[in-house]
Formats: C-alpha cells, structure tokens, sequence
C-alpha cells in the first residue's frame, strides 16, 4: 500500500480486537503504532511489544477526558515524531429496550463513542495542522471506527446507534472543514464482527446470535482483520482524495434480507 512506510499512527482503543487487528495491518505496511487504551501498563506494553517491539507503543489514554488525550497524543508525538494518521476506534455499547435505557447507560454510550471521537479527532488535527505540508498534498489522516447502524436502526440499540449516527456527522463537518487544510477525515463502518463487544454479546445471548444469523446476507460474521484493511487503504496515498465518506463492512446486511 502506497505511502504507509514510517507514517506514525495512533489508535484510540488500540489493545481491543479490531484495534490490534488494525496496528498489526500499519506495522506490517511499514508504520509505527502507538496504542492508547485503558489497560494497566504492564499489560499495555505487553500488547504492543507482542506486535512490535520496536516500531509499538502502548499509552494510557481516556477518550472521555481531554486531558487524558491531549497527555496521551503527547506521548505519542515523542515516539513517533508526528501524528500522520489518528483513528478513533474507543468504543462501548449497552443493549436496551428504549424503554428500559437508563440515563447513567445513554450517557454512557455518547461520552465514549461520540464525545470520545471528538476529543481524539480535534486532538490530533490539533497537532496535524503542525505537520509540513507540500503544495496541496496530506498532512494528516483521521479515521473513525463507526458501525452500519449509523444510519439504520437496530433492536434495543438507542443509544448506541444514536452514538454513531452523531459520529458520522461530526466526521463529515470534520472533513468539510479541514480538507483546505490537507487533513482528511472518513469512517470504516462494520457490520456484525465476531471481535470485542459484539463477540462478547453474540457467545453469551442466544437471542441475539440468532438475529445476528439471519440478518446478514453473507451468512456470516467478519473477522477483525477484514475490517482492518479499510483503515489501511484510507490512510494511503491511493485514497488520498477520499474524504467525507463511509466504507461499510457489512456483508449487506444494510440491504435487509427479505426471506
């Protein structure tokens, strides 16, 4: 992939399964990856020296606290020299009827997923505007992990589908305002992936495996590696004039099966 080697790329969220799954896509095309997570540090450092011991970094980071992000991007900047490419990818979700849905359980959701977002996006375009810039060329890349329920709703999923919904428009005022300044912003958009959250759902509640089985018209989930070269294509020079968009790896199953 064209223009990846010695990018420095820092991944919110970076120790979970498709956090990993991406660092390791980065690091294999010739990057080098800070992973910013909420784990202790010892099993932090852990997870990014199992990926590279001399081209990862693991730093504590909570995407719900400016701080926290600004402290950690910081950090970041003293291993990688720069921020070339910041992917938002912290996330949680609670299930709920809407009925049910608690206040503490919808704040919650929108304090990581979208003011996360936000505070990880303006962070780092923060520091991407320092970045020299050649004529008219990139100086910076911002990604968002977002979902194919940002624009469909899903069963008992209030908060969280209004979560990403709400990111896939701050990633478009994102990428409207600062594409003149050579910083572009896009989300990868996957469907049901058997990693994280919704493994973690899927093996425990038998209901939801079962919607989740007849939901997707490829009759299967994907893996956390198939979603991870989305971010790699995004970040390259080849999608250099992509920006305000969604790529959704979904297996179709926004097309909604009929039988």
């Amino acid at each position: 992939m064209k223009g990846i080697t010695g990018k420095g790329v820092f991944i919110s969220g970076g120790c979970g399964d498709i956090g990993r799954a991406v660092a390791a896509r980065f690091l294999e095309a010739g990057a080098r990856v800070v992973l910013g997570d909420l784990l202790p540090e010892r099993a932090g450092r852990a997870a990014a020296k199992r990926l590279s011991p001399t081209a990862a970094r693991y730093v504590r980071c909570d995407v719900t606290s400016v701080p926290s992000v600004a402290r950690a991007l910081k950090q970041a900047i003293a291993f990688l020299g720069r921020i070339d490419v910041a992917i938002s990818n912290a996330g949680t979700v609670t299930n709920q009827p809407f009925l049910a849905v608690t206040a503490d359980a919808w704040q919650r959701t929108l304090d990581v997923n979208l003011t996360g977002s936000f505070n990880v996006a303006q962070q780092a375009a923060r520091l991407m505007m320092k970045n020299p810039r050649r004529g008219r060329a990139r100086r910076g890349v911002i990604l968002f992990t977002g979902s194919w329920v940002q624009e469909m709703p899903w069963p008992h999923g209030a908060s969280y589908c209004a979560s990403k919904g709400g990111q896939l428009m701050l990633m478009k005022i994102i990428a409207q305002e600062l594409a003149p300044h050579g910083i572009t912003a896009n989300i990868v958009a996957p469907g049901m992936v058997y990693a994280g959250l919704t493994k973690a759902i899927y093996d425990r509640d038998r209901r939801f495996a079962k919607l989740v089985d007849r939901t997707v018209p490829l009759l299967r989930m994907c893996s956390a590696e198939e979603v991870a070269g989305s971010f790699l294509h995004l970040a390259s020079d080849d999608a250099a004039y992509v920006t305000g968009t969604s790529i959704v790896i979904d297996g179709g199953a926004s097309l909604v099966r009929r039988e």
